[in-house]
């Protein structure tokens, strides 16, 4: 296969990437910036759309998920700070099978079974022998073959962290009793946990980074320069502040000494409660807010108290304003720039065309800077 190249500015984009998570200027806000190409502007890559057999080919066919990637990605110019990515997770939160359940595959989602009963008869403990922790080492591996004359990143999985993982092999319910009837054994689990994810994320990062020690997260469309990932604690929407504090604090500070560009996918107005707490964070760089479907979307006025709250604290923000027209995203973003500045900020817009992704390029350079 021929040399294919997608993006045009990896690095000017690394820079940006680099100064948005260790909080220096970046002139303009990093922007997600898509488009579809004119028909005489398209790449030719030689591969074609695949059908998948079965919701586990989706999920595990590495040829054919990149042999659409490059389908997809040839009638789409990368601007901005987007990226072409190849991503392949084992669901939201695969730690749960490397430790033991197995998977329900769906084509909108996948599902784990619960298996820890109780937290004395199993213990918890990275398994380098697990069979879908090998499978999905194999998986990564043959993606590293795959992209060898491109300029795709490979991505970290989806792998997930404390608690939301101790739900998905135990059951969200049991998990809000152990809280009052077992809080030490589940401390002690979530410590655990805590280790654990450290040995899983290494093993992707060994594989997956480029010799400029570069690597891409599978969420929020991030790469940067040595460790990056996104935290999440979306059981929290359970907690009270007291708990967040006592039993999921100390893995989130964990996650972010050893992941140093780490951004926190905060979801629904639930967990909005914990965001003082999230903001006292020295080490935690970035906050991405999911405001859920019955609310104001991102980059509403309705969350300017939650950016000023970030920002305040000298965090980064990852607004998404996709779901917008693109005439409302830009008018969005531009309303975000005037509130907040351009430095800290970097918004995800919905797909658009060449000649308006042009003008929004020229728009950003003029007046955001």
């Amino acid at each position: 296969m021929p040399s294919i190249k997608f993006k045009e500015n990896w690095e000017e984009s690394l820079q940006l990437f680099d100064a948005w998570f260790n909080h220096k200027p970046t002139g303009r806000p990093l922007m997600n910036l898509l488009a579809v190409r004119e028909p005489d502007k398209c790449l030719s890559t030689g591969f074609s759309s695949i059908d998948y057999d079965s919701p586990e080919d989706m999920y595990l066919n590495t040829d054919k998920v990149f042999s659409n990637l490059m389908y997809e990605s040839q009638n789409t110019h990368f601007m901005a700070e987007a990226f072409p990515q190849f991503s392949m997770n084992l669901g939201a939160g695969s730690m749960a099978l490397y430790l033991g359940s197995q998977p329900s595959f769906a084509y909108d989602t996948l599902w784990f079974s619960h298996f820890l009963e109780d937290y004395a008869s199993l213990p918890l403990r990275f398994d380098p022998d697990n069979y879908w922790f090998k499978k999905h080492l194999e998986i990564t591996r043959r993606q590293v073959e795959l992209i060898k004359d491109t300029d795709i990143m490979v991505c970290i999985p989806d792998i997930i962290e404390n608690i939301d993982i101790i739900s998905a092999i135990r059951d969200p319910q049991t998990c809000c009793l152990d809280l009052y009837d077992h809080p030490d054994e589940l401390k002690s689990a979530l410590q655990n946990i805590s280790e654990i994810y450290t040995k899983y994320y290494d093993s992707f990062y060994e594989l997956v980074k480029k010799p400029n020690q570069t690597v891409a997260y599978t969420a929020a469309g991030i790469f940067c320069t040595g460790k990056t990932g996104k935290i999440q604690c979306d059981f929290s929407a359970m907690l009270s502040p007291s708990q967040f504090d006592e039993f999921i604090l100390p893995s989130i500070k964990r996650q972010c000494d050893e992941i140093p560009n780490n951004l926190y996918h905060l979801d629904g107005p639930e967990c909005l409660c914990h965001v003082d707490s999230l903001m006292a964070i020295e080490k935690l760089k970035i906050l991405q807010w999911t405001s859920g479907t019955r609310n104001p979307r991102g980059g509403d006025e309705a969350w300017y108290d939650l950016y000023k709250k970030a920002r305040s604290a000298d965090k980064g923000l990852c607004i998404l304003l996709n779901e917008y027209s693109v005439e409302e995203s830009i008018y969005r973003a531009d309303a975000l720039v005037k509130k907040f500045g351009a430095n800290g900020l970097f918004f995800h817009f919905p797909v658009m065309s060449q000649k308006q992704a042009e003008a929004l390029m020229i728009k950003a350079d003029r007046e955001w800077k």
